[in-house]
């Protein structure tokens, strides 16, 4: 958690603000409004969960805010939505302004220009996610970002709960994806009702945070996965049919791409590379290695011996 008190404290902020948010700047609010004598200060809380990164943000009076200079900096052109829990907000991103109470929601899209302004001290529940990742079109998402989303609304108060509760005890990784895949669902439905949300999208977003969560299971296969959502292993077929991958070139993926990026990192080097593998439901060496290979065309050896020489 990243503190501001006294001396200096303002440079802080601002960097932390800005290495959580790529880049997003933060401001004193314009003469003649409430400013508190002291400089900027805040607060970040962070944690992980798959597709979705949730925050737990506050601070003193200030603006914040994305230019279009920075906007090269944001990945995967995400959507971010923010709950807020204490004072109040004011969201502004093209001609639309949206007023935030506790417990009022607001998504907009961090690849534009946009601003929070916040008159008094605040606290904020914030969770970035994928354009691809709501099923709703883009239609339907433009619409939605027009307007908040009140109290009133249950799920309005579920959503929060749940950032809120990732926030405080960050999940394990299984645990930690099923979470943001529901944090998902219950933005889909906010932003698109209960009939848009596709049930072929949602049941493959349980099926692939289901994979993810036991990836290091050995003999986790197709017909295992199958039954563990109830279906027949022809009917799963069918449902990713139309998809980029399969549910098991997806946990082929997944698995490959985790044991690359412990290759490569250098304090891993004491673990060997059949461990690590086998650690990712890769217990045969040398199927390992032929799968590796096909994948990333280099050897693993061969991987990891360049991104030892290069530190």
């Amino acid at each position: 958690m990243t503190h501001g008190d006294s001396g200096g404290v303002s440079e802080r902020w601002r960097t932390a603000l800005g290495d959580a948010f790529a880049g997003l700047q933060a401001e004193r609010l314009p003469p003649g409004q409430h400013v508190s004598p002291g400089p900027l200060a805040g607060a970040i809380e962070h944690a992980g969960l798959g597709r979705v990164d949730a925050f737990r943000v506050g601070g003193t009076p200030q603006v914040v805010r994305r230019t279009r200079r920075s906007l090269a900096d944001v990945p995967d052109e995400p959507f971010k939505v923010c709950v807020q829990r204490h004072g109040r907000s004011v969201v502004r991103q093209g001609g639309t302004e949206i007023v935030l109470r506790p417990g009022d929601i607001a998504i907009y899209d961090t690849s534009r220009p946009y601003e929070l302004r916040f008159d008094e001290t605040w606290e904020v529940l914030a969770m970035t996610l994928p354009r691809r990742a709501l099923a709703a079109s883009d239609a339907v998402i433009e619409r939605s970002m027009a307007h908040g989303w009140t109290a009133f609304d249950g799920r309005t108060g579920v959503l929060g709960h749940l950032l809120g509760s990732a926030v405080r005890q960050t999940p394990q990784a299984g645990g930690a994806t099923h979470l943001g895949e529901a944090a998902i669902q219950l933005l889909s439905s906010l932003v698109g009702g209960d009939d848009l949300v596709d049930p072929g999208e949602a049941l493959r977003a349980r099926i692939i945070a289901y994979v993810e969560a036991h990836a290091t299971d050995p003999g986790l296969g197709h017909d295992a996965v199958a039954a563990a959502h109830g279906l027949s292993p022809r009917s799963l077929h069918r449902l990713f049919e139309s998809e980029p991958l399969s549910a098991m070139a997806h946990l082929r993926e997944f698995r490959l791409m985790r044991i690359r990026d412990a290759l490569l990192d250098p304090a891993r080097a004491a673990y060997s590379t059949a461990s690590i593998a086998g650690r990712w439901g890769y217990p045969d060496p040398s199927h390992f290695a032929r799968t590796f290979r096909s994948r990333f065309g280099i050897t693993p050896g061969a991987l990891r011996k360049q991104a030892l020489t290069s530190v």
